[in-house]
């Protein structure tokens, strides 16, 4: 699936200057929007296209920059994990989560091409020659692959299924298309796949069943309400919280995962968020955009150790090359802050 991505990205994007890199980017949003993981979407990318863009003659760094920080989009592009952890934590309607993050995931999605672009004609980078003929063959190949977000997504809105019977029937889709259609996966992948998985949803519940018991306690000793009557006595309006809050996160996403911190913080800032008639929908995406950004910010930044793994680049040199796409990831954060109705546009026709 993802290989397909990239070849149909590849050959409607290959032709400016800048062009692969840009179809990083893209090939990313797409698969964010299957996986719902940053570090999966990173891998599943970044290992195909990282030789690529440096055969073509791109700098390290670019190549660097632009798949690490790409990658960060699965956190935030629908159907995302945290985003999923959120409603649950908070209430909130995960419907309307999901259709919340396609406009800033798209606003970020259209930075981070931007400045792709820009560093393809500052540095007068190669191309490749259009095709329509290639452009048409891959995009027909790709159509399966296409279709499984629309799948995800279109059932969820339409009320087919749940948020959990998507994911089922996404598995199952991909498992259908990958054995049947591509022919590209086994029996015995499949079972290392399930294998895998099983790994994955073992330290996520480990997370969620120790954060529980830490929020239990903090239940217990009242933190909620004091933090509460801190902050209303603190905090003289709704823009102050959002930027207290948005502070705290980024801290947060110093040394906590996203997963983690949703757990924790989500109970105690929500009480207050609602004291100061803030949506829980724009807390959501404020939440997830924040802590993306720590995916990208020493120490714990996952992204950044994912990315020195599979790349086998020196940590420093991958932080280095993340900092300039990582201002598109600000951006954004600064728009939806400050223009709730970004946010809210398309969520408040779910009903």
């Amino acid at each position: 699936i993802a290989g397909r991505l990239i070849d149909l990205a590849l050959n409607f994007f290959g032709w400016m200057k800048g062009g692969l890199a840009v179809a990083c980017v893209i090939a990313c949003i797409f698969f964010a929007a299957i996986s719902g993981s940053s570090p999966v979407t990173l891998i599943a990318i970044g290992s195909i296209m990282y030789p690529a863009l440096i055969k073509n003659g791109y700098p390290e760094n670019l190549s660097l920059g632009a798949l690490t920080v790409s990658g960060s989009l699965g956190i935030l592009i629908p159907p995302s994990i945290p985003l999923i952890v959120f409603a649950m934590v908070t209430g909130a309607n995960v419907n309307k989560l999901f259709i919340a993050g396609i406009i800033p995931g798209a606003i970020a999605g259209a930075l981070l091409m931007i400045m792709c672009l820009y560093y393809g004609y500052k540095l007068n980078l190669s191309v490749v020659k259009f095709s329509p003929k290639a452009a048409g063959v891959s995009f027909i190949k790709g159509i399966p692959a296409i279709m499984m977000p629309v799948i995800i997504l279109g059932g969820i809105y339409a009320g087919i299924y749940t948020v959990t019977e998507a994911a089922a029937v996404a598995a199952v889709y991909a498992i259908i298309i990958e054995v049947f259609i591509f022919r590209e996966m086994k029996l015995k992948d499949i079972v290392e796949t399930l294998y895998d998985s099983v790994i994955v949803l073992g330290i996520i519940f480990v997370i969620i069943a120790m954060a529980t018991v830490f929020n239990y306690f903090l239940t217990l000793q009242d933190i909620p309400f004091m933090l509460v009557d801190f902050m209303t006595n603190m905090v003289t309006s709704k823009w102050m919280f959002l930027f207290i809050t948005i502070v705290v996160l980024l801290i947060a996403g110093l040394f906590m995962d996203v997963i983690s911190a949703i757990l924790i913080l989500a109970p105690l800032l929500v009480p207050t968020a609602l004291f100061y008639g803030v949506d829980l929908v724009h807390l959501g995406i404020i939440f997830i955009l924040a802590l993306e950004i720590g995916y990208m910010t020493p120490p714990i930044g996952i992204n950044l150790f994912v990315s020195s793994g599979l790349f086998n680049k020196p940590f420093n040199q991958v932080v280095t090359a993340s900092l300039p796409f990582l201002l598109c990831l600000v951006i954004t954060l600064i728009l939806v802050t400050i223009l709730p109705d970004v946010v809210m546009y398309f969520a408040d026709k779910v009903k």
